[in-house]
């Protein structure tokens, strides 16, 4: 399969019965995993990232989700660690590293993978992130581990 699923109607069950169909009729051998069961499940922190960042550069850029190149995503992806750093400098130890040329020694500053992070870390760059997109008029919606983070910290 190319593409995810989210199947929660009877559309999208219908295109991915489709898919399976015509993918089982070319290959004749198939094998699924076992799906992940409902909405605060689907997504951990990391893709949540990522896939916020997807939407906003295609927001920014005005074009569609599917649309967004590997260069637009890594450009937007640099450009809210800059942002996060400038308004949080306290976080810079953890979110940018020295990396090094092992035969010249040379050494530079680079931002930290976001897969590094830990979990309040992470946490707290996807609030910011949430608020600095709403400021600019787009809304990014709480899903998966965060949503629920985001209601443990709330008390509900």
């Amino acid at each position: 399969m190319t593409e995810n699923f989210t199947i929660n109607s009877a559309p999208s069950l219908l295109a991915f019965n489709k898919n399976v169909e015509k993918l089982f009729s070319k290959h004749r051998y198939l094998t699924f995993s076992a799906p992940r069961i409902g909405a605060d499940r689907s997504l951990n922190q990391n893709a949540l990232f990522h896939v916020w960042c997807t939407e906003y550069a295609a927001y920014c850029a005005s074009i569609t989700k599917k649309e967004v190149s590997k260069g637009l995503l890594v450009g937007m992806k640099r450009i809210v660690k800059k942002r996060f750093t400038s308004s949080h400098p306290h976080c810079y130890g953890w979110m940018v590293h020295e990396v090094i040329n092992p035969f010249t020694g040379e050494t530079k500053k680079d931002y930290t993978s976001s897969a590094d992070w830990k979990k309040g870390e992470m946490f707290l760059v996807l609030t910011w992130l949430q608020m600095l997109a709403a400021e600019d008029g787009l809304i990014l919606e709480s899903k998966g581990e965060f949503a629920k983070l985001q209601r443990e910290h709330n008390g509900e």
